[in-house]
C-alpha cells in the first residue's frame, strides 16, 4: 500500500479519554541550529491498530517552545493527526536509564571500596596479633628460664616468625591503600559524571503526545521538530593568502553549542545564518513635535515626619549580552581534502549542511563544524604610515562574489602555511569589499625624516609666529618583483580662524586624500625591483605671536 502522509499539525486538541496511549521510542534525526537558538527534528516509527490513540515521545528537554512543535507522518497506515499536546513530567516519573546506571557504578565501587578497607583492618589485625603473640610467648619464656632454658635457635626462629609476618601484614596494607586511592578517584569521578548527568536532565522532563485516528493498521513514522532557546552557533575564520596565486582562500568554521538538556547523537547538522529572535516587525516613523520647554516642578521638600522620600522609580532592565565562544588558537590546515558542507542559498539567509552526521553534547561543549572555503581574488598592496610606525603591512583587499553574506567574527591569518596571529572579520554583504592585514612585510623599507622644524617671527605691526617643516619618506623595494605601496601621512588641521596652515611649493603631490580624515594624504606608490622613490611634505603652520596651540609635530 502506498504510504500515506498524516496532516501538519498546529493546534492542540484535547484527546478522548478513552484513547489508548502507545509510548514509542524517538532518536533526533536533524538539527538546524541559529544564532541563538535551534530547531530539533525527532523521528519516532509505530505500529498503530485501528481506532483513536496517542503516540508518546517521552523524555524531552524541558526548555522546548511548545508553540513551536510541529508533526508529520507517514506510513502504511492510513491514519490522520488531529492533534498535539505537551505534557510536563517530573522527575519521579521520568527515569533516566544513563543516571540509574551511574548510581549503579558508584554503589558498585563504594562495595569495592568496603571490601579494601575490610582488607586493611585484617592486615591490622594480622600484625596486632603477631605483636601479641611475641610479648606473650617472650613473657612465658622469661617466667620459666629457671625450669627450661631457650637455645638461641628457638629466639632466632621466633623473631624471623614475626618478622616475616609483620613485613607481610605491613605490605599488604600499603598494597590495599594504594588501590584504594585509585578506586578513590574512580568514585569521584563517576559521582562527578552523575552529577553532570542530572544537571543535564534537570528535574523535568516533557511528553509530546500526538493524537492520531487510525482506519486501517500498519506502521507510521512521525516526524516532530520543535524549537530550544538554549543552542547557538558562532562563525570562526581561517584567512589564508597565498600570494603565488593572487588569492585570498576565506574557511568558514561553525562552533556550536548547547545546553538544551539532551545530547544531538549522530544528526543531520545544519547551521543558518538566519535569526528568527530577530522582531519581524517593519519600522515606522511617528511624528516629531517641538514644543516650549516645560520646567519640570520642583521637587517636594523631604516630610520628616511621614517617613522620607517618594519611592524611585526602578531603572530600566538592561539587555543580557550573550556570551561569546572562547576562541581557541588553530593549528595549521592539514594538506588533506577537506570536505565542504552543502550550501542552500535563501532569500535571506544561507543554511549550511555539515558533510556528514554529527554530534553535539548537551553540557554547552563546544563542536567545532567545517562548513565552506571561498577562494577569493586578491589585490595585494602594502599600507605604511611611518608617523606611526615604520613598517610596510601587507594587505589584500577582496570582494565578496561567494554569493552570501560573510559574517563578522575572529580570524586566524595566515600567509601561506605560516600563523601570524588573529584579527577581526568585518561583516561584509554579497559584492562588497573586504581589506585583511597580513603583518609586516620586512622587504619594504620605510624611513621617515624630519628635515626640517624651524620657527620664525612674521609681521611687520602685528606679529605671527610661523613654523615651517619639511618631511622626508623614503620606501625601498627589496623584492626582484614590483610592489604596490599605499603610503600615509598628513598635514594639521586647523579649528580656529587664528590658525592657518598652508602645504608649501616642494611637495610631492598627493594620489587621494580622504575626506572622511581631513589632512590625511596619501601616496600610491609603485616601485619597480630593487628600487627606492622618495616623498616629500612641506607645510607652514602661522597664528599670532603669544596665541596657545597645541598639535604641532
Amino acid at each position: 500500500m502506498r504510504p500515506t502522509p498524516a496532516v501538519l499539525v498546529l493546534l492542540a486538541s484535547v484527546a478522548p479519554a478513552s484513547a489508548a496511549d502507545v509510548p514509542s521510542a524517538s532518536r533526533i534525526d536533524a538539527v538546524t541550529v541559529y544564532r541563538s537558538s535551534a530547531r530539533v527534528t525527532r523521528l519516532a516509527a509505530v505500529q498503530l491498530e485501528p481506532g483513536d490513540g496517542r503516540v508518546l515521545l517521552s523524555g524531552l528537554p524541558v526548555q522546548l517552545d511548545d508553540d513551536s512543535i510541529r508533526v508529520t507522518g507517514k506510513g502504511t497506515a492510513r491514519a490522520r493527526i488531529f492533534g498535539v499536546t505537551v505534557e510536563a513530567v517530573t522527575r519521579a516519573e521520568a527515569a533516566d536509564a544513563s543516571a540509574r546506571a551511574a548510581e549503579q557504578k558508584i554503589e558498585a565501587l563504594q562495595a569495592e571500596d568496603r571490601g579494601l578497607e575490610d582488607q586493611i583492618r585484617i592486615a591490622q589485625a594480622r600484625a596486632k596479633f603477631v605483636e601479641s603473640l611475641r610479648s606473650t610467648y617472650s613473657e612465658e619464656r622469661a617466667k620459666n628460664l629457671a625450669v627450661r632454658g631457650v637455645a638461641a635457635r628457638e629466639w632466632a626462629d621466633l623473631a624471623g616468625y614475626v618478622q616475616g609476618e609483620l613485613a607481610a601484614a605491613s605490605a599488604a596494607q600499603r598494597k590495599t591503600e594504594v588501590a584504594r586511592r585509585e578506586l578513590g578517584r574512580r568514585i569521584e569521578a563517576a559521582r562527578a559524571e552523575l552529577e553532570r548527568l542530572r544537571a543535564k536532565r534537570g528535574e523535568t522532563t516533557k511528553t509530546i503526545a500526538v493524537e492520531v485516528s487510525v482506519e486501517q493498521a500498519g506502521g507510521i513514522e512521525l516526524a516532530v521538530s520543535y524549537a530550544v532557546p538554549a543552542a547557538s552557533w558562532q562563525p570562526i575564520w581561517d584567512a589564508r593568502l597565498l600570494p603565488d596565486q593572487g588569492k585570498v582562500e576565506l574557511a568558514l568554521k561553525g562552533a556550536v553549542s548547547q545546553s538544551s538538556g539532551e545530547d544531538w547523537k549522530d544528526v543531520r547538522l545544519s547551521l543558518s545564518t538566519a535569526a528568527p529572535s530577530r522582531a519581524l516587525v517593519v519600522p515606522k516613523l511617528e511624528p516629531v513635535y517641538l514644543q516650549k520647554l516645560v520646567p519640570p516642578p520642583a521637587p517636594r521638600p523631604l516630610d520628616l515626619r511621614r517617613g522620607g522620600a517618594a519611592p524611585m522609580a526602578a531603572p530600566a532592565a538592561a539587555e543580557a549580552k550573550r556570551a561569546k565562544v572562547a576562541q581557541e588558537e588553530e593549528a595549521p590546515v592539514a594538506a588533506m581534502e577537506a570536505p565542504e558542507a552543502e550550501v542552500e542559498h535563501g532569500l535571506l539567509a544561507a543554511t549550511y549542511t555539515a558533510p556528514r552526521r554529527a554530534s553535539v553534547d548537551g553540557s554547552g561543549q563546544s563542536r567545532r563544524v567545517d562548513l565552506a572555503r571561498y577562494p577569493l581574488a586578491a589585490q595585494l598592496s602594502r599600507t605604511a604610515a611611518p608617523r606611526v610606525d615604520a613598517a610596510a603591512f601587507l594587505t589584500a583587499k577582496v570582494v565578496n562574489d561567494t554569493g552570501v553574506p560573510l559574517l563578522p567574527g575572529t580570524a586566524g591569518v595566515y600567509v601561506g602555511d605560516e600563523f601570524v596571529g588573529r584579527a577581526p572579520l568585518a561583516a561584509t554583504p554579497v559584492g562588497g569589499e573586504l581589506e585583511l592585514a597580513f603583518g609586516a612585510d620586512d622587504r619594504i623599507e620605510v624611513e621617515r625624516r624630519v628635515l626640517e622644524r624651524r620657527h620664525e617671527t612674521a609681521g611687520l605691526v602685528s606679529k605671527d609666529d610661523v613654523w615651517r617643516y619639511r618631511v622626508r619618506i623614503a620606501v625601498k623595494n627589496r623584492y626582484a618583483t614590483p610592489a604596490a605601496v599605499k603610503l600615509l601621512d598628513l598635514v594639521p588641521v586647523s579649528r580656529d580662524e587664528a590658525i592657518k596652515v598652508e602645504v608649501l611649493a616642494g611637495s610631492t603631490a598627493a594620489t587621494r586624500e580622504d575626506p572622511e580624515r581631513p589632512g590625511v594624504k596619501t601616496w600610491e606608490l609603485a616601485l619597480e625591483p630593487r628600487a627606492e622613490k622618495v616623498v616629500e611634505l612641506r607645510y607652514e603652520v602661522r597664528f599670532p605671536r603669544g596665541f596657545p596651540i597645541q598639535g604641532l609635530e
